[in-house]
């Protein structure tokens, strides 16, 4: 699990991790004002707590924990990578790894297992073969992911730093012929941005005599979202052409709808432009100091 100076819920987090997994790594991503206290109770709770000196994104985070798992277990089978706000239900692990094996039966090979629904909302499902769900691209926190993926396609890509580093890790195991499988019974409760009161200029919006609400990220995020959108067009569009103009396609939309409804459009858009930008000139990693 990575975090980044996490709320005290990642303590029920790491609790419900703890029932379910071998070994639960806590990646400390360089805080800048962490709870200590939060950290000290996921350790007194058995949690293993590594501590990066500096911010250096979620790819590098998840690295550093999975290679300290695999140090620690050299038998191990998968890896169960988690964002902060995540937070799991009783036999959710259980049912990632049922899928798993039903799907290594049914003659394929899996890259990773996805659960079915995320924060309610259904994984997007490719086909089914002989009765197993094969999904499209996964989000990254709940992931069960089989150490003979990683061993096969390679740590999660650093230079990203944050946004599209699930993507990418699809992406190249989806090339090897290493297939995203949906558990349809496993459910993640996780956080997929903050909404916010829509208004359109001055003029607040409602809807049925309530404000119309819209999920909009950090403004920090947007950076990475263009940049990355970028540089991963530029890395797989050729053998991906539906997958990038779907993303491209869809950053878009939601951009336009933010843009239109949320506040905070002016340094939303900036943050925008810097990070398309970059992306055409190629410049990856941290990107500007937020």
């Amino acid at each position: 699990m990575s975090t980044f100076n996490p709320h005290p819920n990642v303590v029920e987090n790491c609790s419900a991790l703890l029932d379910q997994c071998a070994d639960v790594i806590v990646v400390d991503d360089g805080s800048t004002s962490a709870d200590e206290d939060v950290y000290a109770e996921l350790e007194a709770r058995g949690c293993t707590i590594l501590r990066l000196q500096q911010n250096s994104g979620i790819a590098a985070a998840l690295n550093r924990g999975v290679s300290l798992a695999r140090s620690r277990n050299q038998a191990l089978g998968y890896i169960l990578t988690m964002d902060q706000d995540s937070l799991v239900q009783p036999g959710f692990v259980k049912g990632l790894e049922e899928a798993a094996s039903a799907a290594a039966e049914a003659g394929l090979r899996v890259g990773m297992v996805a659960p079915g629904k995320v924060s309610g909302l259904p994984s997007r499902a490719v086909k089914t073969h002989n009765g197993v769900t094969i999904g499209d691209e996964p989000v990254q926190s709940g992931l069960l992911i089989p150490i003979s993926c990683i061993d096969a396609v390679g740590p999660f890509n650093e230079e990203l730093f944050i946004d599209g580093v699930d993507s990418e890790f699809y992406l190249r195991a989806k090339a090897r012929n290493l297939h995203c499988i949906i558990a349809p019974d496993c459910a993640l409760n996780h956080s997929l941005g903050a909404m916010v009161p829509a208004s359109f200029g001055p003029w607040p919006i409602t809807w049925r005599g309530r404000p119309l609400m819209v999920r909009t990220a950090a403004t920090w995020r947007y950076y990475f979202i263009f940049r990355n959108r970028i540089l991963l067009a530029a890395k797989f569009a050729r053998k991906e052409p539906y997958w990038t103009l779907r993303g491209l396609l869809t950053d878009l939309r939601h951009l336009t709808i933010v843009s239109l409804l949320a506040p905070g459009r002016r340094e939303r858009l900036i943050a925008v432009g810097k990070g398309l930008t970059d992306g055409l000139r190629r410049q990856s990693g941290p990107g500007p100091a937020r």
